[in-house]
């Protein structure tokens, strides 16, 4: 793309003006004219001898900065994805120590003896029952995976050692 060039119109019908040179060339006669857009966005052609050539302002320097700025992190980032390098920066989540609980105390369903029901959240069995009287009310059991074929996996389920849900097998290509 060429360079603008900006003049002064110094004499003629259009002094004072300042206007774009686009153009310049010779007429029939052997003199300079130069096409020029006005201030007003019109066209003209005006002889170079009235015009008085702006030399352009120098272009600040221009600081050339990187497009994502990244802290300098050591040790094994080296080889990690710029995401990878980005999460490791992020600020992590406090961990608030465990704020000071009000003691409920209640009945225990069972006995009667008080206890706090606050210190029972969290542990097995019914939280309306005390440590000594509450019962196991989930039913442990154990699954296993069975992969069979690309997204035909299935699990087998234990009760207490015993198989309580066998995974059906599958034979993608009927060999059974």
């Amino acid at each position: 793309m060429s360079e603008v060039i900006k003049a002064r119109v110094i004499s003629g019908r259009y002094t004072g003006q300042t206007v774009r040179v686009t153009n310049v060339s010779l007429d029939e006669s052997g003199r300079k004219k130069a096409a020029v857009f006005l201030e007003d966005g019109t066209r003209a052609n005006i002889m170079v001898s009235e015009l008085e050539v702006i030399k352009p302002e120098a272009p600040a320097p221009e600081v050339k900065r990187p497009k994502i700025s990244m802290p300098f992190m050591s040790g094994s980032t080296g080889s990690r994805s710029l995401n990878q390098t980005k999460s490791l920066d992020k600020k992590r989540v406090e961990v608030k120590p465990p704020s000071q609980h009000k003691a409920e105390i209640v009945k225990c369903e069972v006995c009667g003896e008080l206890y706090d029901m606050e210190a029972r959240k969290g542990r097995p069995g019914k939280l309306t029952e005390c440590e000594e009287c509450f019962r196991e009310t989930e039913v442990k059991v154990e699954g296993s995976m069975i992969f069979s074929h690309k997204t035909g996996g299935t699990i087998e389920i234990k009760k207490d050692g015993q198989l309580i849900h066998e995974a059906p097998t599958f034979d993608p290509k009927n060999k059974t």
